[in-house]
């Protein structure tokens, strides 16, 4: 259930910040704007690349291949939008961190990677966070118009329900099932 749930949150939060990329294009900064790709193609790859490795536990090859391939579909829909500089810095970041995830989940043991996934879902909101705080203040600076408290504040918000809603799944994929309780405590006084 937390893997899924981890699915849902980097697909739904690549999905958000590339509609956000895609809306302020003509209002960031080339440098705000490699900046922001480059961190969200790397926070999702990494995390995506983490799931990859979970899932597909003991197959390198193929959960690095699906690392790469999540971090090469948004490194392309969300760097096209500005320059080819931005496009490949944000391909080349994410290669990176699709690797990385990849190699991580693999490494895990196969019973006690919900630390680690928590741990990478929660650093991925906090590089969320971070890119709207960097989009709403690159927009500030140039329009004096917007706000930047009632753009972020509804991201802050939706982000710790997020942490909360991980955090849940987190503590029942760490509640042991009843039955096996039950086998361990009859084993015990059979010894």
């Amino acid at each position: 259930m937390l893997l899924v749930a981890s699915t849902v949150l980097v697909i739904f939060y690549t999905i958000i910040i590339t509609m956000k990329l895609y809306q302020t294009r003509n209002q960031l900064s080339n440098m705000t704007a490699m900046t922001v790709v480059m961190v969200l193609v790397m926070a999702s790859s990494l995390l995506a690349g983490l799931i990859a490795g979970i899932a597909v536990k003991g197959d390198l090859t193929l959960s690095t291949i699906a690392g790469i391939s999540f971090s090469l579909i948004v490194g392309v829909i969300a760097g096209r939008v500005f320059s080819l500089h931005t496009l490949v810095e944000g391909i080349a970041a994410g290669i990176m961190g699709g690797m990385m995830g990849a190699m991580l989940g693999v490494m895990l043991p196969s019973d006690n990677y919900a630390l680690m996934l928590v741990f990478t879902d929660v650093l991925f909101i906090l590089s969320f966070l971070f890119i709207i705080l960097l989009i709403n203040s690159d927009l500030k600076k140039n329009q004096e118009s917007i706000s930047l408290y009632p753009r972020t504040f509804p991201w802050i918000v939706t982000s710790v329900i997020s942490a909360m809603i991980i955090l849940t799944f987190a503590q029942f994929e760490n509640i042991p099932a009843a039955g096996s309780q039950n086998v361990q405590n009859e084993h015990h006084h059979h010894e």
